[in-house]
């Protein structure tokens, strides 16, 4: 009998074993812009070297090793993979022993010596597939973990990128304002020579003295923002306001990517994305746990024994017992049917989050493209531009010095030229940042060590 109902039991269980297939998502072949190509994957995952500046790639190493929700990350993998050493320690047998030993005369008869040493050994057989399906659930999990960790690293690094970008651009708008102020003061020290010689009116001093105010009224906004960009990188780099100011308070040129992003086709984004990797982790999860919720349905068979040496004054007994036993769901009264529900439940959630998850990514790089492949002419208009207000301000300055115009054309080229570089330094500032968001959306895993 026993024989008959273990191979009907040997039947059963393939109704619990969980075939698992990574889904797919219908996206198109290419992206609609047109995207670069991928590089190898190094290349792909450090984009931020493509500025080829030391000091940000000091910053980016500094939040790989101190950044805190990295950090945080990667314990979570520690809990992870004990989580899965755990699940799997559910398929060994599970020994515990114990021993005592008394001393007395409980009787009054003289003093006599007991002890006693018993083991008991258990063993839950995985007739049903419960606990290997909680196996491939715990390694779903664990690769989940990993993939998160990654996606903290990128957010760090596209973080701190972005944090220096602007650090340098609000850099770069204080200097072109100081630089702007001594072309102003000259100019208002030029008119008020002239208004002292007769040769013009109060109201070129009014108007020089108001565009030296303009510049002046500029700066604190533009310290400002250097302050909170820098700010922000000593909270992603784990370090002190007071440690990096003076590494950063040096001028240094507004960032440029060097060379073009890494980006691919959509396959190439879909497989690399870390986040795209959690989603599809955290559905296959949930899928195994439906075949861990299937087994509750069917018997559990457990075989245990014990034995127990005890030596007395002159005598020694030895106990043993050992045999299965099988535990029948007769009446769970539906609790076994709604966890069944609930894990399907949240299977077609992780699956339906998947494919969220996959089209927000097509999105980020579609509107990342669509922006960075339109700077470089941006840049380009905006620099034109620096040009030729540079040669007005010449032209009218040297006219107003000979008496061949008025000064209000040396205030409006003067506005003129300030306002063309600052474009361009704020062109320059958003052809970085679009760089990169389009490589953080496009790129891998960091590879970083759990």
């Amino acid at each position: 009998m026993l024989l008959l109902w273990s191979g009907a039991a040997l039947t059963l269980a393939g109704c619990t074993q969980i075939a698992y297939e990574s889904p797919t998502s219908g996206v198109a072949a290419d992206f609609e812009k047109g995207a670069p190509a991928r590089k190898d994957a190094a290349a792909t995952r450090n984009w931020w070297l493509a500025f080829r500046d030391p000091t940000l790639n000091q910053l980016i190493d500094a939040g790989m090793t101190r950044n805190l929700d990295v950090r945080q990350a990667v314990e979570a993998i520690n809990e992870a993979r004990a989580n899965s050493a755990g699940v799997i320690a559910n398929d060994l047998p599970q020994i515990s022993a114990q021993g005592t030993a008394q001393r007395g005369d409980s009787q009054g008869a003289g003093v006599s010596e007991t002890s006693s040493v018993a083991g008991n050994v258990s063993w839950v057989a995985d007739v049903f597939g419960a606990n290997s399906n909680a196996r491939r659930s715990a390694a779903a999990q664990l690769d989940a973990a990993y993939a998160t960790a990654d996606v903290a690293r990128l957010v760090m690094q596209s973080g701190i990128a972005n944090a220096y970008v602007d650090l340098r651009f609000q850099q770069a708008s204080i200097a072109l304002t100081h630089k702007s102020l001594e072309s102003r003061r000259s100019s208002l020290g030029l008119t008020k020579s002239q208004f002292d010689a007769g040769s013009t009116d109060r109201l070129a001093v009014l108007q020089a003295e108001q565009l030296v105010a303009e510049g002046e009224a500029q700066l604190p906004g533009y310290e400002t923002g250097f302050d909170q960009a820098l700010a922000r990188l000593a909270t992603l780099t784990a370090r002190k306001i007071a440690d990096l100011r003076p590494m950063l308070q040096r001028g240094a040129a507004q960032p440029r990517p060097r060379f073009s992003a890494s980006v691919g086709i959509p396959a190439d984004v879909i497989r690399a994305r870390p986040d795209l990797r959690v989603a599809e982790r955290n559905y296959a999860s949930t899928v195994f746990a439906i075949g861990v919720a299937k087994a509750a349905f069917y018997p559990s068979i457990s075989l245990s024994g014990n034995i127990t040496p005890t030596n007395g004054s002159g005598s020694s007994i030895t106990t043993w017992a050992v045999g299965p036993a099988i535990n029948l769901p007769i009446f769970t009264a539906g609790a076994n049917t709604a966890n069944l529900n609930k894990a399907e439940s949240r299977a077609v959630q992780a699956r339906l989050g998947w494919e969220s998850a996959v089209l927000n990514a097509i999105e980020e790089v579609e509107s990342s493209l669509a922006a960075y492949r339109r700077d470089n002419r941006n840049v380009a208009a905006q620099q034109r531009l620096v040009d030729t207000s540079a040669e007005a301000v010449e032209l009218t300055r040297t006219n107003f010095s000979a008496g061949g115009t008025e000064f209000s054309n040396v205030l409006t080229a003067e506005r003129s030229y300030l306002t063309a570089q600052q474009a361009l330094a704020a062109a320059l500032r958003q052809q970085a940042a679009n760089f990169v968001s389009l490589s953080a959306a496009s790129a891998g895993g960091t590879g970083g060590a759990g």
